[in-house]
């Protein structure tokens, strides 16, 4: 198996991780839970609700990356115009960008998420 997609599968299981602790511990959220901050702390609050709306905003943005990693025939041209020596490495690149990324945006949802469930 290709490095980016075991990269790429990283992510993927710290968002089976995060939505698998928010299950376990939805019952004992507060029904009211800050949503906003600012410089001086929590500024805007809503239901509890959106941290499932944050694990699905997570879900679809592993779906958008998972395009160009899985498919980079659909996503990059197959000409000479890249700064690396070939396509091919151009494009490995590319997807270990994209892997990398999605691992790091995943982290930053499963901590936002977490902050208010622990």
């Amino acid at each position: 198996m290709k490095l980016h997609k075991i990269i790429f599968g990283i992510s993927i299981l710290l968002l089976l991780a995060s939505v698998i602790v928010l299950s376990v511990k939805f019952p004992s959220v507060p029904e009211t839970i800050p949503i906003h901050y600012s410089g001086n702390g929590p500024d805007g609050f809503g239901s509890k609700n959106f941290l499932w709306l944050e694990a699905g905003v997570n879900f679809i943005l592993l779906c958008l990356f998972a395009v160009p990693i899985f498919f980079p025939e659909k996503m990059f041209s197959k000409s000479n115009n890249y700064l690396e020596t070939s396509s091919e490495s151009a494009i490995k690149n590319r997807q270990a960008f994209m892997s990398v990324l999605s691992v790091i945006v995943t982290l930053i949802f499963c901590g936002l998420s977490l902050k208010e469930i622990i």
